[in-house]
């Protein structure tokens, strides 16, 4: 379903509200039309197993708001940690010699301008088809093919390895939890306590049709709020409301004035 992620996002938002809303009113409709209703003296016991029923689903989806909402923080956060990590790396390297020096900091540019050239359209692909996925190669051949020289270069290649190795890790870690999202056993159970819940509505007798219609398509829209919530957040690197590759693109120019420093302390 990653394919919604392509829909600008207000167009979501109607998408996923209006048919909410249209659905709640067409069962309360075919239930005043089919005189369906339970007596009125009926409606404190219903609407005591509707409270509870409510209660019930309201915090089941309050707790699934907030795991979708902890996966995108967490995403953001190991966004940022790879961004500073590749970063570390280019910057470190500039302590070794050679051309070894040039091949790793060339090899770890390339990886930046990579994300963030792919970062909108990583959606269905295999990781190796992303371009980031043979930068990342090269510099790891990079960093293995580098023979330290000195004791100073000796230190220095070991943070660098084992920054490898951190990024390596931050890397995988972005794409799987990126990608992730809510299973359809999940959405099911989303689907199926909505319609329990608006569903209870349709059935309470009021004198008022126009009365009943505004209480059931506000209930409604609310549900659709809370599911275009889920939508938008569900794949914390897809769509447009999604973790923002901003600490990439404030690598690249931090390592762009690293560059220029260097050089300059160097002549």
């Amino acid at each position: 379903m990653t394919f919604i992620y392509a829909i600008p996002l207000h167009i979501m938002f109607f998408l996923v509200l209006i048919p909410c809303a249209l659905l709640g009113l067409a069962g309360a409709w075919v239930v005043r039309r089919k005189q369906w209703m339970v007596n009125r003296d009926d409606n404190d016991a219903v609407a005591l197993t509707h409270a509870f029923a409510g209660v019930l689903y309201a915090v089941a989806l309050g707790l699934m708001v907030v795991n979708v909402q902890s996966g995108y923080t967490e995403v953001k956060a190991v966004v940022m940690q790879e961004a500073n990590q590749i970063e570390d790396i280019y910057i470190d390297a500039s302590g070794l010699s050679g051309s070894g020096r040039e091949t790793i900091q060339s090899m770890a540019r390339a990886y930046i301008e990579d994300v963030l050239g792919e970062w909108n359209s990583i959606a269905d692909q295999p990781e190796s088809e992303f371009p980031s996925h043979e930068s990342v190669q090269q510099l790891s051949i990079a960093v293995l093919d580098y023979e330290p020289e000195s004791d100073k270069e000796h230190i220095i290649y070991a943070e660098i390895f084992s920054g490898l190795n951190h990024l390596l890790d931050l890397r995988r870690e972005r794409l799987h939890l990126g990608r992730d999202g809510v299973g359809p056993v999940t959405w099911l159970i989303v689907a199926l306590g909505a319609l329990i819940t608006i569903g209870m509505t349709w059935f309470y007798e009021t004198r008022d049709s126009s009365t009943h219609y505004g209480l059931v398509g506000t209930m409604s829209a609310m549900f659709g709020l809370m599911i275009f919530l889920i939508i938008a957040m569900d794949h914390p690197i897809l769509g447009q409301f999604s973790v923002d590759n901003g600490p990439f693109a404030e690598a690249l120019a931090d390592i762009e004035s690293w560059s220029i420093t260097f050089r300059n302390s160097e002549g």
